[in-house]
């Protein structure tokens, strides 16, 4: 039995991670309770804002100690996704919570000491392992935000302290969310405007549908589309591997000239996947060199190498 596993033989749960972020009034919320049948944690007290068709079981958040009660009931086995709305919000209900575990966490004037920032950062790290753990979607809707970058000044997620930033090295995708003349679009592409992040190859930008046929565009357009890619990817995967196990039984072969010459012309009329030709001459010549063959470039065939007269 073998601990190693091939690409093609890993079969386990795959979850998304991503934030939406943007202009106030765009429909953030809603667009993030597109997800795949999502239970919301409303640390912005927003549910009421959003539609009725659309509204979702939730958490309204008082206490941070609230989530992690939640996080150890059986009350969100029957979701898929967890919406975090808003990341600003969650970050302030989790700075009292670290304040209230330890008063050194704070300065004594509302705001968090330097330990209390990595006391933050820490809780942080470990809410996000525990969400991660639940096997469901993770979906953080944040507003806006503009800082200086050099000479420039960018738009990225409204969250205090360096948990966006910290939160972004975990997450698929980051997608900007703005009006453009009168239509919505979310942008997973970075540019010298606005932070955005694109693990998962989306297009740069995409409108974003209304919602007058429902909304799914997050369950859709992000999340069935790059399980697709993904499922894609590992078929693709299985191939290269069946292929290159294919060369490395012809190689096996390989014991003379005509066995060498036999092998090339397999290789030759082989299907190419990525690199699997240039690999499997790699290999080819390994073999040559292990039994002295030379190859003869007129005649474009291997022979035997010629013994020196005695």
């Amino acid at each position: 039995m073998t601990i190693l596993k091939n690409p093609n033989e890993i079969n386990e749960t795959v979850t998304l991670a991503g934030i939406v972020y943007g202009q106030p009034g765009v429909g953030k919320s809603t667009l993030a309770l597109s997800a795949p049948n999502p239970v919301l944690i409303d640390a912005d007290k927003g549910m009421r804002r959003v539609e009725k068709r659309f509204q979702v079981p939730s958490l309204p958040l008082n206490d941070y100690k609230d989530i992690l009660e939640l996080f150890q009931s059986t009350e969100l086995h029957p979701f898929d996704t967890i919406v975090f709305d808003t990341l600003g919000k969650l970050v302030d209900r989790m700075g009292e919570y670290v304040v209230a575990e330890n008063p050194k966490n704070g300065n004594g004037k509302g705001s968090l000491s330097m330990q209390g920032w990595g006391a933050l950062k820490v809780e942080f790290q470990r809410l996000l392992k525990l969400a991660q753990s639940k096997n469901k979607h993770l979906i953080f809707v944040a507003h806006e935000r503009e800082e200086k970058d050099g000479d420039m000044t960018k738009v990225r997620p409204d969250v205090s302290g360096s948990s966006g930033k910290d939160l972004v090295k975990d997450l698929d995708f980051m997608g900007y969310m703005e009006m453009r003349g009168t239509k919505r679009t979310i942008s997973f592409t970075p540019t010298e405007k606005y932070y955005a992040k694109n693990a998962l190859k989306l297009d740069p930008v995409i409108e974003v549908p209304d919602t007058e046929k429902g909304n799914n565009f997050i369950q859709k357009v992000i999340i069935e589309r790059t399980l697709e890619r993904l499922k894609e990817d590992d078929e693709e995967n299985a191939r290269y591997a069946n292929l290159m196990a294919d060369h490395d039984r012809t190689l096996a072969k390989v014991v003379d000239a005509a066995t060498a010459n036999e092998a090339l012309a397999v290789i030759d009329c082989a299907p190419v996947i990525w690199d699997s030709t240039r690999v499997a001459k790699h290999r080819l010549a390994d073999k040559i060199k292990a039994c002295g063959l030379k190859y003869d470039l007129t005649a474009k065939v291997f022979k035997e190498a010629e013994k020196k007269a005695a």
